[in-house]
């Protein structure tokens, strides 16, 4: 991967999965890049949620097999933040990764905590309390769930929520969109609060809130 080294990289490169997970623990890592060959299903299964769903601050950039949508979809599932199907183009990985660093990098600067009414997302913690108490969201759900808070009464098509959430313009299953706003639904509560997910037929999603509650 000489052209890594070209672009300003500097990376290490793990011949299986108990080395990658000695990396990640080891810390200093600026993105994590995943080709399981393959074999996506034991390969995320053995990262867990430990590694993927965790409150990392890490992206994920996950390699695919070509005709394989649904390790595509797997992979978003378990929190991976963007995807790209061999072979490469060594050009655009250099393009995505640095997109996807500074992504991360601008996230950083954000105000760590922002309340809205009963709820107050820590972004430097990755939680999201209500009324005080911490809510169980995966990473990943935290995402959609501080976009989605951002974006109040916005039209959000599943499209939109995958290229800014998940960091994926490409055409992809839309399925993950709907099971991690089912999710969100059940984990935020938000029966008694001034807000709600509207589903809009077709379209996709919007946030809406009865009252000015950004604080």
């Amino acid at each position: 991967m000489d052209w890594l080294q070209q672009a300003g990289h500097r990376y290490t490169c793990c011949s299986n999965l108990d080395e990658f997970i000695a990396c990640i623990n080891f810390g200093g890592y600026d993105l994590l890049l995943v080709d399981f060959g393959g074999q996506t299903n034991s390969g995320l299964d053995r990262l867990g949620t430990a590694i993927i769903d965790d409150d990392r601050r890490i992206p994920l950039l996950f390699i695919s097999e070509p005709d394989c949508e649904r390790d595509i979809v797997l992979a978003l599932e378990h929190g991976a933040d963007d995807y790209m199907v061999k072979p490469l183009n060594p050009e655009e990985l250099v393009s995505r990764i640095q997109v996807l660093i500074r992504r991360f990098l601008v996230a950083q600067d954000e105000p760590k905590v922002q309340c809205y009414g009963p709820y107050c997302i820590d972004h430097e913690q990755l939680v999201i309390t209500r009324h005080g108490e911490e809510l169980s969201l995966t990473g990943k759900d935290f995402s959609l769930a501080a976009f989605m808070f951002a974006h109040q009464n916005q039209l959000l098509s599943r499209h939109r929520l995958l290229s800014e959430v998940w960091g994926v313009n490409q055409e992809v299953n839309t399925r993950t969109v709907d099971m991690h706003i089912s999710r969100l639904r059940k984990a935020l509560a938000l029966t008694g609060t001034p807000f709600q997910i509207q589903t809009v037929h077709q379209h996709g999603y919007r946030f809406l809130c009865s009252e000015t509650s950004s604080e």
